[in-house]
């Protein structure tokens, strides 16, 4: 596909969604409202996000070997998929009530065996994109070699690493030029590499200051980190165009339509504040 400015590689999952009144208690089974079936995963998600966006989008991720049809996307993504012999499909099971609250159950399936020799092999993508959007819900070693694959071209980096993987290390976060974090990660992150237990409420009442100074020891690059109603941004040495090192925007950008719309809008001209700013507003 021509015109291809995004690389987003990562997870696909089947996604089988219940609605129910309320959230069952241990041992209690709830009838669901409603039940269906749909393609999804962040890869995938973030990818459908990013051309609604109006960006030429490439999509690398695994499927199994059984009876998928990984329909809905856009025209404006070209999807390379891994079929994986002998393993099923990644699933995902969420549970919806009507105050909102949910429970997510995720099977990786075929995720945790995206190869990185088939995504080196999908060489004319990385050639052709400007920015890399990695989701560390697949394969962490190949995610991170698809880092060190863009880093080769000079591509923009732009890391998902929700919800941390056991296996996720600093070696990831040094090769981003981007973290995203939602306010949960951030936390969790700042225990696992930092060694400094906080919570995700403890977060919240931290001024931008003392937010900055723990993101600039997480990654060297620019982080963002969604708090309750802000987005916090701590950039490294890039600025991306912006005029100051921290900031917050007044509205805050969760998923992965956020997500992929922010890599979207950092393919075209602008400073990354418009990006984010026009992400967040995309997410509402």
């Amino acid at each position: 596909m021509a015109g291809i400015r995004l690389l987003v590689v990562g997870g696909y999952s089947e996604e089988e969604r219940w609605r129910v009144p309320r959230l069952p208690r241990p041992g209690e089974p709830v009838h669901a409202e409603n039940f269906e079936r749909r393609p999804g995963g962040k890869a995938f998600h973030q990818a459908v996000a990013a051309a609604h966006s109006d960006a030429g989008v490439g999509l690398i991720a695994a499927i199994g070997d059984d009876v998928i049809d990984p329909s809905g996307l856009p025209p404006l993504v070209d999807a390379r998929w891994q079929v994986v012999s002998g393993i099923r499909t990644g699933r995902s099971g969420l549970f919806e009530d009507s105050r909102g609250q949910t429970l997510a159950v995720l099977s990786s399936g075929a995720n945790d065996h995206l190869d990185a020799a088939f995504v080196a092999a999908q060489g004319d993508m990385f050639d052709d994109a400007s920015v890399l959007l990695a989701s560390a819900e697949a394969n962490i070693d190949t995610i991170a070699a698809a880092l060190e694959f863009a880093g080769a071209r000079r591509m923009l980096r732009i890391l998902d690493p929700g919800p941390l993987p056991p296996r996720l290390s600093v070696r990831e976060f040094a090769s981003t030029d981007v973290l995203l974090l939602g306010l949960h990660e951030f936390a969790q992150a700042c225990g696992r590499f930092l060694s400094i237990e906080i919570t995700a409420q403890a977060v919240t009442g931290m001024d931008d200051t003392t937010i900055n100074a723990l993101a600039r020891r997480l990654c060297a690059g620019t982080v963002v980190v969604s708090l309750d109603k802000s987005c916090l941004v701590s950039h490294g040495a890039d600025r991306h165009d912006d005029h100051a090192d921290v900031y917050r925007v007044p509205s805050c950008g969760h998923g992965d339509a956020f997500k992929g719309t922010l890599a979207a809008r950092l393919t075209m001209p602008g400073s990354f504040r418009d990006a984010l700013t026009a992400a967040c507003d995309r997410s509402v």
